[in-house]
């Protein structure tokens, strides 16, 4: 091989100037799709703190309890970002990626919606529960196969203490659909008992 057809060769290889031109137009339209991923990263990242922040102080105002408020703010969180990476893709041109991801929290909520039952369940007998004269704080009862006083009640579960010292910690949604059972004070029991002999 000579000179001239290495030369002739190397100039096969040169591409035109149409190529560079189609890669720096490629290169622009690239960093476009760059910078606005970047600005929707932070416009997601502005409305999912914020609303996370309003929606928690919402829940507390609500007197929800603390866990079920933590979760909530969770999920709402794990979808927000869900979202905004669904967004990104779709702008970068990753439009399959996108669906993938926008699918994945069709499925998750799916999920959560059925786990979740259990804890509407709870929340509702919960509002039941507290609503309920005959079932307070200090009262002895027979709930859930458990035998002792009532030490709280809030909107998830309800803590019942027995004669040996023993804490149970009871869902809401157990004691609402047993039989419950209002036991009386032992103090008035035997007060009866005293009268009735006398």
């Amino acid at each position: 091989m000579n000179v001239d057809s290495l030369f002739a060769s190397l100039n096969q290889v040169v591409p035109d100037t149409n190529y560079w031109e189609l890669i720096k137009s490629q290169a622009i339209g690239l960093l476009n799709k760059i910078i606005l991923a970047a600005i929707v990263f932070f416009i997601g990242w502005l409305i999912i703190t914020n609303f996370k922040k309003v929606f928690i102080t919402i829940l507390e105002r609500g007197r929800l309890d603390k866990a079920l408020t933590n979760l909530l703010g969770s999920v709402l969180n794990f979808a927000g970002w869900v979202i905004v990476i669904s967004a990104i893709f779709k702008v970068l041109g990753f439009t399959e990626v996108s669906l993938a991801f926008s699918g994945s929290l069709a499925l998750i909520a799916m999920g959560l919606a059925s786990s979740a039952s259990s804890v509407v369940g709870d929340l509702f007998s919960g509002v039941s529960l507290i609503a309920d004269d005959d079932f307070q704080i200090g009262t002895r009862v027979t709930a859930a196969g458990v035998t002792g006083m009532v030490e709280s009640i809030d909107m998830r579960k309800t803590k019942v203490r027995d004669d040996k010292g023993n804490l149970y910690i009871i869902p809401n949604k157990a004691i609402d659909n047993a039989t419950l059972t209002i036991l009386a004070p032992t103090k008035n029991i035997l007060e009866e008992k005293g009268q009735k002999s006398s």
